[in-house]
């Protein structure tokens, strides 16, 4: 049997935002000419133990969140649980949005008062969560807009003592969403079905991630799963759109690409350590992805 210290590690957004004084942060998002995100503004399907809270500006984008299917347009907002399996598409160039990011443990105080106890601390569990959206007709959204709306502008900006007023309004927010029962509990939002299917997802992704360089078989993906291979590609491929082995093809060249980019090993030793037992068929497999011979790509980067 496999080790399962890896498991719901890798698949795990790696980046920090903020600091151990300061955990959270603003950023703003666009997309089109002159930006990172020339065609279209794109987040591959991750998590993270932060919660996001995004305002859209302007266009539309889909959220995929816990394998629902969302349609966000201008005035929009999400929220993005600690945890939520998600992705996020522009549907075209020239969006623009918002997102505010904290780690949820700052809400922790020492005393245990019935702010703590009631409200703060159970969302601090993920016993409760937020709503995945909250759009401009819904009842709460005049109350709430405005402190999202401060809570985005004090973190973009960082004027003085923005880290401070962020908290507070937070903190208001927190608790005109438990007075007017705005909160989920977490075991209502996902059938027993879905969360099984995500807890697979992100076992095999994060194993993919951590193993890519060894021999990964059908079969161990599947042990991986504990599930049969065939049931293993039906659901892999419903929530990809590809089978398992398919992805980890894609992920060992992603990780090829970076390799050609970032040192100075020869094709070959990129193939073996990215996983790939024969350099040729490494090749054929990195023209198909990428339009051209891993030695073209290094030269055009």
């Amino acid at each position: 049997m496999y080790n399962k210290t890896y498991l719901d590690t890798s698949l795990k957004e790696h980046a920090t935002h903020g600091t151990k004084k300061h955990p959270m942060i603003g950023l703003h998002f666009e997309s089109g000419n002159n930006s990172f995100y020339p065609n279209h503004f794109f987040v591959e399907r991750h998590w993270h133990h932060t919660i996001e809270i995004i305002l859209i500006l302007k266009g539309s984008y889909e959220f995929e969140i816990n394998l629902e299917q969302y349609i966000l347009n201008e005035g929009d907002i999400a929220f993005l649980n600690s945890g939520d399996l998600h992705q996020i598409t522009g549907l075209k160039k020239g969006t623009i949005h918002d997102v505010f990011i904290f780690n949820p443990e700052l809400l922790a105080f020492q005393y245990s008062d019935a702010l703590q106890t009631d409200i703060l601390q159970p969302f601090i569990n993920h016993d409760n969560i937020f709503p995945h959206v909250l759009h401009p007709n819904d009842a709460l959204y005049p109350v709430l807009y405005p402190r999202i709306q401060k809570i985005l502008h004090d973190s973009l900006l960082q004027t003085e003592n923005w880290y401070i007023s962020c908290k507070l309004q937070l903190l208001e927010l927190m608790s005109t969403m438990y007075l007017h029962h705005f909160f989920l509990q977490k075991n209502d939002t996902l059938s027993s079905s879905d969360r099984q299917k995500i807890a697979r997802y992100k076992k095999l992704v994060s194993y993919m991630e951590l193993h890519y360089p060894e021999h990964i078989s059908l079969d161990n993906l599947a042990e991986i799963a504990e599930c049969n291979s065939q049931y293993l590609c039906r659901f892999f491929k419903d929530i990809t759109g590809m089978p398992p082995m398919k992805y980890l093809i894609q992920y060992r060249i992603e990780q090829a690409c970076e390799m050609l980019r970032d040192t100075t090993k020869s094709v070959l030793e990129i193939s073996l350590d990215c996983g790939f037992e024969n350099v040729s068929y490494f090749i054929r497999k990195f023209k198909e992805l990428k339009g051209s011979t891993p030695q073209k790509y290094r030269q055009l980067q």
